[in-house]
C-alpha cells in the first residue's frame, strides 16, 4: 500500500505544480505585451494542460487498482 501511496502523492504533487504553472501562465497572458509573447504563453499553458490530463488518467488507474485490491481483500 505504501508504494501506491507514494505514487499517488507524486502524481498529486505533479498535478498541483502544473495547475500552479497554468495559473501563472494565464496571469502572464493578462500582462503580455506582444502577440508573439501571447502565443508562446498559450502554447505553454496548453502543454501543461496536456500533462495534467495524462496525470489525471494515471491517478485514476492507480486509484482503480487500489479499489480492486481493497475489494479482493474484503472478499
Amino acid at each position: 500500500m505504501t508504494e501506491r501511496n507514494t505514487k499517488l502523492d507524486a502524481i498529486a504533487e505533479q498535478l498541483d505544480e502544473n495547475i500552479l504553472a497554468v495559473k501563472g501562465t494565464l496571469e502572464l497572458i493578462d500582462t503580455s505585451v506582444t502577440e508573439d509573447e501571447l502565443h508562446q504563453l498559450l502554447l505553454k499553458a496548453i502543454d501543461r494542460m496536456d500533462i495534467m490530463q495524462r496525470l489525471s488518467a494515471e491517478m485514476l488507474v492507480a486509484l482503480r487498482k487500489c479499489f480492486d485490491k481493497i475489494g479482493e481483500i474484503q472478499e
